[in-house]
């Protein structure tokens, strides 16, 4: 039986869940809780969760999230005795491949020159109209998965939930200018593709090199199209205390490349029973950065792009520059696999970036309106140190205070989604703005 009467706001929370399904379903509720008044109690009701989700869905939310949503509020019906079974509702249908309709794609293709490049670029887009995928399907394809036949051939397309493959048979088309499979072919024997992913980076010399990445791929279609992903660099402006709800609506215009940065020394003092303090601890440190998917042919050829102009050497210094650039990232990656705590306080560990975004790239609209919407600083975290200071006040109780820099922002929005993470340990935030006239230096670069 429900509990009649329970406020909401303070609803039992669901018991036996992993931490990852355990955020991600109070996350759920939040949002659901937001959305209704503040005085309503149990029992929930089926019908409020259905109008809830199917509110969420017109707003287009994925499908993937409105299955979570569902499992959440389930859960958490179900923990303070109320049942529920409610139907998911039907999702506007999202367009696949380069975000644009199939004909710009295969005018796009019909564009394409006859040199190395140009053959990868015309057998990109055809697959992406002709199959309506999208940068990841596209990245994930290799020659193992195109099999020839006597009319065409078949694509096995990855599905990442099953890991199972669904075959899609294609057929040649009477006109050779956007025939898929007759450009496929044209496509792997001009490169001498034998195994591997299907589509491969080129240098200026000509050379396939590397497999691209989904940014990579994501690159050349925009750059077939005619477009650009990358935002235009923000003029400087005053910070203040808390950044506005119109900067979060305007962080697309915000980049992670931007020279000099402010930064900010914030003062963090967690406190609490000593148990919560401690897990929260071991749950705050990483290795303090953000595993961006980086395309390095793209890095190389936006370094080189400034200095073309000198000839051979500046390909070299390019390359090296980009070698140099390449191992760093593998390093960080190892770090970032292993586990090292080389950071006590990493927001990536407390709120982590998700795939997609990750899979953009740092300079990407969409990660710098993420980064802004939910950490409030587009850096990772600088001079990170915690001190374990002995509570006298109660009994049994611990307390930690963390001290870091962040670019231009305190990073309000991860620390309020910490607090509520954590809802048994008090945090108290303390900015501490550097005058220009002060001793010490916000330059932590």
């Amino acid at each position: 039986m429900a509990e009649t009467g329970r406020p909401l706001q303070a609803a039992r929370p669901p018991t036996g869940l992993s931490p990852a399904t355990a955020r991600a379903y109070a996350a759920s509720w939040r949002a659901f809780v937001g959305t209704q008044t503040a005085d309503c109690c149990f029992p929930v009701g089926q019908a409020v969760v259905t109008a809830w989700l199917e509110a969420r869905a017109k707003a287009g939310r994925p499908r993937q999230s409105l299955v979570v949503d569902r499992a959440a509020l389930t859960a958490w019906c179900a923990a303070n005795g109320e049942g529920l079974d409610v139907v998911l509702p039907a999702t506007r249908v999202r367009r696949t491949g380069a975000g644009v309709d199939a004909a710009s794609l295969l005018a796009a293709a019909r564009r394409c020159g006859p040199d190395l490049p140009g053959l990868r670029d015309r057998a990109l887009l055809l697959l992406a109209a002709t199959l309506d995928i999208g940068a990841e399907a596209l990245a994930r394809l290799t020659i193992d998965d195109i099999t020839d036949t006597t009319d065409g051939m078949t694509v096995a397309l990855l599905r990442p939930r099953s890991g199972r493959h669904h075959l899609r048979r294609l057929r040649r088309r009477r006109d050779p200018a956007v025939c898929p499979v007759r450009h496929w072919t044209v496509w792997r024997d001009a490169a001498q593709l034998r195994w591997g992913a299907a589509f491969r980076g080129i240098d200026a010399h000509g050379t396939v090199g590397d497999p691209l990445s989904v940014p990579g791929i994501r690159f050349v279609l925009d750059r077939a199209l005619g477009r650009s992903d990358h935002p235009a660099k923000r003029a400087r402006r005053k910070k203040s205390a808390r950044p506005s709800e119109s900067s979060v609506g305007t962080a697309a215009r915000w980049c992670t490349a931007m020279p000099a940065p402010d930064w900010i020394r914030t003062t963090v003092t967690v406190s609490g029973p000593a148990n919560a303090v401690a897990r929260f601890r071991v749950a705050a440190q990483g290795p303090g950065i953000i595993p961006w998917q980086v395309d390095f042919d793209y890095e190389q050829a936006r370094l080189l792009a400034p200095m073309a102009g000198m000839g051979a050497q500046a390909v070299t210094l390019a390359r090296l520059l980009r070698h140099a650039s390449e191992r760093l990232h593998h390093i960080a990656l190892q770090h970032q696999a292993a586990g090292t705590p080389a950071c006590a306080f990493d927001p990536h560990r407390l709120v982590p970036v998700p795939g997609p975004i990750l899979e953009a790239g740092s300079e990407s609209q969409a990660a710098a309106a993420w980064l802004q919407a939910h950490w409030g600083t587009l850096l990772p975290l600088r001079r990170v140190k915690v001190e374990a200071v002995r509570d006298q006040r109660v009994r049994r109780s611990a307390r930690l205070v963390y001290s870091f820099w962040s670019a231009e922002w305190t990073p309000w929005q991860a620390l309020e989604r910490v607090r509520a993470d954590w809802p048994e340990l008090v945090f108290d935030i303390r900015p501490h703005y550097v005058q220009a006239d002060a001793g010490e230096t916000a330059n932590v670069a």
